[in-house]
């Protein structure tokens, strides 16, 4: 179950699908992406061993499929836009019902749309939201009012959960969810139709990056509060329902753990990547590469500052960025290139678009710049580390353990802390250089491939194994 990436979009946590998907052929994948109504074709070519068995359009247009049971599911649908709006967003929300009402959902597909088209669902799920807004939770902080816009993009935020919740899964061994969030809705119904075992990797923490999106992102108070409580109801839900929850690095899992994860949940399995047998030098040429989706969360604005406080020192310093601008972000990539101009940078600083070959675009820089104010473990520090060049970065997610002894590292938009580090690397790539020989060391030996795919091949084994011997018969559902 994958949410945004793969196999449509191109990015860190992609990747990762492409590798566990085409390296462990032993298994048959199906994919279930959640993606936007925008009509792209597939990034990634799927293997023979894989298929895509469905693709959940989030805010298409297209009506949902007919159930059975018309009169059953208007009688008892009616509570459900309440019930999602009290357990999802409420401080202390009850799991185990919103995971029923989206089993509910499942079973009667068309009911969903007829519970929020009516009156009295409205009426509900307004009651449903006066209770939560009504809380008083010390450290949850006094819950902001909501207009009656803000309440009807809830609500219709809503209806999508629920649509997601109806959208039928085929027979599995194993689910296999890559986000805490929207992705794990239909694993989690299946999981409680089937028994089926339920692995989530966290490549990010969910709840803090919508925090930290919502932070950002200028909306109102109102609007913040339903993107972040939903964010964490959604999270809430996953962890409780998963039976193994893999972080790819130790910094995300203090994170599950302040969240109240259960500690024998949590296997952490770090990503990883083959690095070439011996690294070719660097070019030598004062080039900063950066490698990511042009988002908030990767802060091109402090990169763009970094950018410019350099070549003022060192005006032969050029800075290219490879990678796209998502859908939905194009406000944020329109910023982007507003600051370029108005700090002046011209070709200094280009943005390249995407880039099919990262490790190409990598080699040919003589430092790496990582600016994001959110990560796990990022794959652009590994590719980075496989090609032998030194790292400057934020000090997120896992990023301070990987790059410990081969790069650089400063807090999160401290431009001038940035600035600084990537000038001592080009003044003197002697050592730029030293430091990357000890990152593709580092790698080979701590962040290799094989042992990220041993992880999961062993993981994902011991969970089919559970399901084969805890089969519990079908229900009926067709995919």
């Amino acid at each position: 179950m994958t949410e945004g990436t793969y196999p449509y979009v191109m990015g860190g946590v992609s990747s990762w699908c492409n590798l566990l998907v085409e390296s462990l052929a032993e298994f048959d994948w199906q994919v279930l992406p959640i993606v936007a109504p925008d009509g792209r074709p597939r990034t990634f070519a799927l293997p023979a061993h894989a298929e895509e068995v469905a693709r959940i359009e989030v805010w298409s247009e297209e009506l949902p499929k007919r159930g059975r049971g018309r009169s059953a599911a208007r009688r008892s649908g009616v509570d459900l836009p309440s019930i999602l709006v009290r357990h999802l967003l409420g401080w202390e929300g009850n799991t185990d019902a919103v995971v029923s009402a989206w089993v509910w959902c499942r079973r009667h597909p068309a009911g969903v749309r007829r519970a929020f088209r009516s009156a009295r669902g409205w009426a509900a799920f307004l009651a449903g939201l006066r209770e939560v807004l009504a809380e008083r939770v010390p450290e949850a902080g006094t819950p902001p009012t909501l207009d009656m816009v803000e309440a009807a993009t809830l609500y219709q935020t809503l209806y999508w959960v629920a649509r997601t919740a109806a959208v039928p899964t085929p027979q599995t061994d194993v689910l296999h969810v890559t986000a805490a969030g929207w992705a794990a809705i239909p694993s989690l119904v299946h999981k409680a139709l089937h028994g089926t075992p339920m692995v989530l990797t966290e490549h990010g923490v969910y709840v803090r990056e919508a925090y930290l999106a919502a932070a950002r992102n200028g909306d109102s108070p109102g609007s913040r509060f339903a993107a972040t409580r939903l964010a964490r109801g959604l999270a809430r839900a996953a962890y409780a329902g998963a039976d193994v929850i893999a972080p790819v690095t130790d910094a995300n899992a203090y994170w599950e753990l302040g969240l109240g994860i259960d500690p024998g949940k949590i296997l952490v399995l770090y990503n990883g990547l083959q690095p070439p047998a011996e690294p070719t030098p660097p070019p030598r040429t004062q080039t900063v590469v950066s490698v990511g989706r042009l988002d908030p969360l990767k802060d091109a604005h402090t990169m763009l500052r970094v950018a410019a406080e350099t070549v003022g020192y060192m005006p032969s310093a050029q800075f290219l960025h490879y990678g796209p601008v998502p859908r939905g972000e194009e406000v944020y990539g329109r910023s982007c290139v507003a600051l370029h101009q108005r700090l002046g940078l011209r070709d200094r600083f280009r943005f390249m678009g995407p880039t099919g070959d990262p490790n190409g675009v990598v080699r040919a820089s003589d430092v790496v710049l990582m600016t994001s104010i959110s990560e796990g473990l990022p794959m652009a520090i590994l590719e980075a580390m496989g090609q032998a060049r030194p790292v400057v970065s934020t000090g997120v997610g896992g990023v301070p353990e990987v790059v410990r002894g081969c790069g650089l590292v400063c807090p999160p938009g401290d431009d001038h802390g940035l600035s600084m580090a990537v000038l001592m690397l080009l003044r003197n790539p002697d050592l730029a250089w030293r430091l990357g020989r000890r990152g593709h060391s580092r790698l080979g030996r701590l962040f290799n491939e094989s042992a990220c795919l041993e992880g999961y091949r062993e993981l994902l084994q011991t969970l089919a194994g559970n399901a084969t011997e805890r089969a519990v018969p079908a229900l009926g559902l067709t995919a």
